[in-house]
């Protein structure tokens, strides 16, 4: 089994990219709070999401934007410019619903 199901809050503007294959992928992070007792931290973690889920997110959503998302985790591996071997994860949107709007504050206006 390989299911994720995740919230969170986007940490830049989503990157929507065209493929030749007139396909489109969205990539985006997003900052996850665990939480353990009184202490927390914040996971930030790559999500990839693909057609017509890709370019409605790319759409909607902003910087600060809460998703939930259910999904599958996906590693690929490529060489970097020093040939050595990188791992990316990542997570692919399966499904995702949009959350609460960010708070807009008086510098926001």
């Amino acid at each position: 089994m390989n299911k994720v199901c995740i919230n969170g809050r986007l940490t830049a503007e989503p990157v929507l990219r065209n493929l030749e294959n007139n396909n489109a992928v969205c990539t985006l992070f997003i900052a996850n709070n665990v939480y353990f007792g009184q202490s927390q931290k914040a996971n930030f973690l790559k999500v990839t999401a693909w057609g017509n889920q890709g370019k409605t997110i790319a759409q909607y959503a902003h910087k600060g934007s809460e998703l939930y998302i259910t999904g599958r985790l996906d590693q690929s591996t490529y060489k970097n410019s020093a040939g050595d071997t990188v791992y990316d994860v990542s997570i692919v949107v399966d499904h995702f619903d949009f959350g609460a709007k960010p708070a807009v504050t008086a510098l926001d206006e």
